[in-house]
């Protein structure tokens, strides 16, 4: 989905080829897509042929290659609110389009030497983390004039690294011929000696941010404009619950579905609500999220009304909103179901702290393997599931502290599965109990990780 943004009549088909082929279950991911799955072999022609007529593709996802090539630029992620968001510099929806539209099908960005990912931001909440893309484009303002500067090198796979600043500034207008250039420069630079050390980062960890920026002015055949990124804020927050729109009389709001799963039901039930009240569209986050926007504010207590007879419940703790998990119920690499545990885990915090974490900000992520695709590695509780071994070897899951605008810390090893809830539990009444001493979690959780232990 470009942009993440859909209308009705494509998230209707979708839902009836979720029915038809997929066991009536899909799931939203961390890139604006949608995934169906228990897809056979002989029906994917029929699928592919149906989605093509939606005007929608399976381009520029998914890499099964076991060498360096054949990477594509993947779906890119933007601000799931874009264009409508109060604050915003630019709407990115424009450039997101035409980027993606240039990109996808070109067989001479086909064969890259891993996937590249990108995000494109001009809002004010750094809601996407663009710093954990291979590229980032973030809005910023020099005088009068509203462009981008750039970050490179991101990725959360093992080791985790943050994108790192390019120090330079693009117009909008160049936005497109500028992405084109450093992709050209990965795929003619990048390294093919072994998938492992593929992906962009490694790349610019070896010939370093001065080097790439050089073969980048070659390509453009010009110099790239100074800018110092350090005035950046790079700290990040969601869009969560209803918000009012930069549009009068106009409101958003983000749907908290759990860890990204709905059955085909649900998700043709919400396409009808934006049928009645959103235009005919709405929008996916990159946070496994649904999005209705331009909600006319007399409209709004129907449509809260409407998802609640769904299932939806807009009340909740901002744990239903932020928390996310990995499909790894449907990956070889993981160990066990990611968003059965951390949906398991959500409702026993909801059960047991009720309204007191209404309006604290704790973001729980659960990962099924190393490669953090459920984003561990930056979240303020990161679980990654690990194998132990006592006797026969059963799922546990490391737990990580201190994420966000950083890399998240080793704090508690190989805890059992079935145990997960309650060590979450007891952190989270650990916070509680201290919050005269700390302004936030992540303040909390320096505090911990140095103390190394739950007093």
């Amino acid at each position: 989905m470009v942009g993440g943004e859909l209308t009705t009549t494509q998230a209707k088909a979708i839902a009836e080829l979720s029915e038809t082929y997929g066991k009536g279950y899909l799931e939203i991911t961390t890139r604006h897509d949608i995934q169906l799955h228990w897809i056979k072999d002989e029906d994917a022609p029929e699928i592919f042929a149906k989605l093509e007529k939606l005007d929608l593709t399976t381009d520029m996802c998914g890499q099964a290659y076991p060498e360096a090539r054949y990477g594509d630029v993947r779906n890119i992620v933007t601000c799931p609110v874009s264009g409508v968001q109060k604050g915003e510099l630019i709407d990115t929806l424009p450039i997101v389009k035409e980027t993606v539209k240039f990109f996808t099908g070109r067989k001479e960005y086909l064969d890259l030497p891993r996937k590249f990912k990108i995000a494109i931001s001009g809002c004010p909440l750094n809601c996407i983390k663009p710093e954990i893309n291979d590229l980032a484009l973030i809005a910023v303002k020099i005088d009068d004039s509203i462009g981008f500067t750039v970050l490179i090198g991101g990725g959360i796979g093992p080791p985790p690294i943050l994108a790192k600043p390019m120090n330079i500034y693009i117009a909008p207008e160049e936005a497109l011929s500028f992405i084109k250039a450093i992709v050209e420069v990965y795929r003619d630079y990048g390294s093919r000696e072994s998938k492992a050390k593929a992906r962009f980062k490694w790349m610019v960890e070896v010939l370093g941010v001065e080097k790439i920026k050089t073969l980048i002015e070659e390509k453009l055949g010009k110099k790239l404009k100074s800018f110092d990124a350090k005035s950046l804020n790079l700290n990040w927050e969601e869009h969560i619950g209803c918000q009012p729109q930069k549009q009068d009389g106009l409101f958003f709001l983000v749907v908290p579905i759990p860890m990204g799963m709905l059955t085909s039901d649900k998700f043709l039930r919400i396409a009808q609500i934006a049928d009645d009240y959103c235009g005919g569209k709405f929008r996916l986050s990159p946070l496994q999220k649904i999005v209705l926007v331009n909600i006319p504010e007399e409209k709004l207590h129907e449509v809260e009304e409407r998802l609640k007879q769904i299932g939806f419940f807009m009340n909740k703790p901002s744990l239903r909103w932020t928390a996310i998990a990995c499909p790894g119920h449907f990956c070889g690499k993981a160990l066990e179901n990611p968003k059965i545990r951390a949906l398991e885990a959500i409702e026993h915090l909801e059960r047991v702290f009720n309204g007191k974490l209404k309006n604290d900000y704790v973001r729980i992520c659960f990962s099924g393997c190393p490669n953090s695709c459920g984003h561990h590695a930056i979240a303020d509780i990161g679980l990654q599931a690990v194998k132990l071994e006592n006797g026969d070897p059963i799922p546990a899951y490391n737990i990580y502290l201190g994420g966000k605008a950083k890399v998240s810390k080793l704090f508690l090893k190989a805890v059992p599965a079935d145990e997960v809830k309650l060590k979450l539990e007891d952190i989270i009444k650990a916070y509680l109990n201290s919050q005269d001493e700390f302004k936030s979690f992540r303040d909390f959780a320096e505090s911990l990780l140095v103390r190394g232990k739950l007093e």
